[in-house]
């Protein structure tokens, strides 16, 4: 039989996460624990198996045959074969368009067979060239007892020592004193977590962002994955809850709240906010990143977060990247001093996928792409929130969102934007497929080079609905006083003030004078829901001081 694993036999170009098997597996090539032949862009993270395997080639506690990823996983089962036997994976390599990658793995079941055969891999060749040639086995170890007659390694069997970084196997266990890649170490050596740390591994409670990937077992041995650690050994301590819907972890102080974005093992909890958090002098670290997105419900509870400076490179802002299902609400960053070298990068989220409700910001974001007060990039939704800040950046600069694809509606933005580059607005600088802006307006200066607009800089295929700005609008061409530049993206019933915007033309909306704008009759005439009158509706969404202000959105008189 060919290709068998203990779950599934050939994987290619799918996603294997959070997964395990413990049967007893055997065949003749391909043979592995949980997955038989790994390939293409197939991906294996946080699995283990524990059963025995046997068969003839490519055989392996975990993987039979790997040209893909395979991350954050170990074996402990025996391994038995003739050629390519190994620990984790029998056979690694790296086919022209499908590098092999391990990464962060370990294995410390016994293994035998005739040639290539390793603690770890039995043979890592790569069979690409270029670009692809750059498979790597990272930051792994074995302490599995090996035994065989021909190339024969303690971590890998076969292969250039060069294709293997920071890895290390017991030469004590494993009976062997030689690897084709990684350095020996005694039993002693391979139970003190310092000597990974000298490599480079990054264990749980370093402070250094939520990239904690190893952890020192319960009573001591050899480092395992932080997952395995049992709930709620070595995480931070906070107020009070749990950490589940009915029953968040409350947060109180600057440190509880800082302790949030060092631990991935909190990334799915729910938090709530009890105090107002002055964050002065403290490093920082977001909530949430492109590996570790935030999945759990932050609530406010409307308090605020004060003084939050960070300098990063993406993703950056109080939340890194929320993801979808996610939520923020209730919930104020005051005088925040964000700044990126790169994109997505926001007062409050760098990039959501998620909800942020009844949220604001204020202070200072800038970065170079994706820049936004209050959202770097939304592909998700922001209802009832504002940014009065300064914003700027290069492209994709917008006053409350940098880069719309989701659903922006009752918020509004008053701070200035600026830009160097192309798509730049007061409320949002770029708004595209499925961008939604209903219900809301912008009063900040906005000035660009091109794509420039009092309320968003570049409406491609979006909406715009029942909005408005009032901001001063400069730039080189395709300025607006609404709208910059529109690729078939409607705008309806919809206003600038051609007298503060200092601008006469827009790529959508209806040009207003102030004493125009500043009456109900120019917006019921639209059809606007205002309070007090029930033709347009009755859920009463804008109030008018007439003659002296603009319209306002009805929460904002709370």
């Amino acid at each position: 039989m060919k290709e068998p694993g203990g779950l599934v036999g050939w994987n290619y170009s799918g996603s294997i996460d959070t997964s395990y098997s413990t049967a007893t597996v055997n065949g003749a090539e391909d043979i592995g624990g949980l997955v038989g032949f790994n390939n293409g862009a197939g991906g294996i993270t946080n699995c283990y198996s524990t059963g025995t395997v046997s068969g003839r080639a490519y055989v392996g506690g975990l993987v039979g045959e790997n040209g893909g990823a395979v991350t954050d996983c170990y074996s402990t089962g025996t391994v038995s074969g003739q050629s390519y036997v190994g620990g984790l994976i029998g056979g690694a390599h790296g086919y022209w368009e499908m590098p092999s990658v391990i990464r962060c793995c370990y294995s410390t079941g016994a293994v035998s067979g005739k040639e290539y055969v390793g603690g770890l891999v039995g043979i890592n060749r790569n069979w690409a060239e270029g670009w692809y040639a750059s498979h790597r086995i990272s930051n792994c170890y074995s302490a599995s007892p090996v035994t065989g007659t021909d190339s024969v390694g303690g971590l890998v069997g076969l292969g250039s020592p060069d294709d293997v970084t920071a890895c290390f196997w017991d030469v004590q266990t494993s009976g062997q004193a030689t690897s084709a890649g990684g350095t020996g170490k005694t039993t002693t050596e391979m139970y003190d977590p310092n000597t990974f740390r000298a490599e480079g591994w990054d264990f749980v409670g370093q402070v250094d962002g939520p990239h904690d990937v190893w952890a020192e077992a319960e009573g001591g041995g050899y480092p395992i994955l932080y997952w395995q650690l049992p709930s709620g050994l070595g995480l931070p301590r906070f107020s009070g809850g749990t950490g589940e819907p009915n029953d968040p972890y409350i947060i109180s102080t600057p440190q509880e709240l800082n302790s949030v974005g060092h631990n991935p093992r909190l990334i799915t909890c729910h938090f709530k906010l009890v105090h107002d958090l002055d964050m002065i002098g403290c490093a920082f670290y977001p909530i949430g990143d492109h590996d570790y997105p935030y999945a759990g419900v932050f609530d406010g509870n409307g308090h605020t977060v004060s003084h939050l400076t960070i300098t990063g490179e993406s993703h950056v802002g109080l939340f890194g990247l929320l993801e979808s299902g996610a939520e923020v609400k209730d919930l104020g960053v005051v005088d925040v001093n964000i700044t990126a070298s790169e994109g997505y990068v926001g007062g409050l989220v760098g990039l959501n996928w998620g909800g942020v409700t009844d949220c604001y910001s204020t202070g200072s974001v800038s970065g170079t792409s994706y820049v936004g007060g209050l959202v770097g990039r939304n592909s998700g939704d922001v209802t009832y929130s504002y940014s009065n800040g300064s914003v700027s950046g290069d492209s994709d600069v917008g006053g409350l969102v940098g880069y719309n694809q989701g659903s922006i509606t009752t918020s509004y933005s008053t701070g200035s934007v600026s830009g160097t580059g192309n798509y730049v607005g007061g409320l949002v600088g770029f708004s595209g497929e499925e961008g939604n802006l209903i219900q809301c307006y912008s009063t900040g200066a906005v000035t660009g080079i091109h794509q420039v607009g009092g309320l968003v800089g570049s409406n491609s295929y979006g909406n715009v609905i029942n909005c408005y700005s009032t901001g001063a609008v400069s730039g080189g061409d395709q300025i607006g006083g609404l709208v910059g530049d529109s690729f078939r993206g409607p705008v309806t019933h919809s206003f600038w003030d051609t007298q503060t915007s200092g601008q006469t033309r827009s790529n959508g909306g209806t040009g207003k004078t102030t004493a125009e704008m500043q009456v109900a009759k120019t917006f019921l005439d639209a059809g606007w829901d205002f309070v007090g009158e029930t033709a347009n509706g009755t859920e009463d969404i804008w109030w008018i001081l007439e003659g002296k202000d603009y319209p306002r959105l009805w929460w904002q008189a709370k």
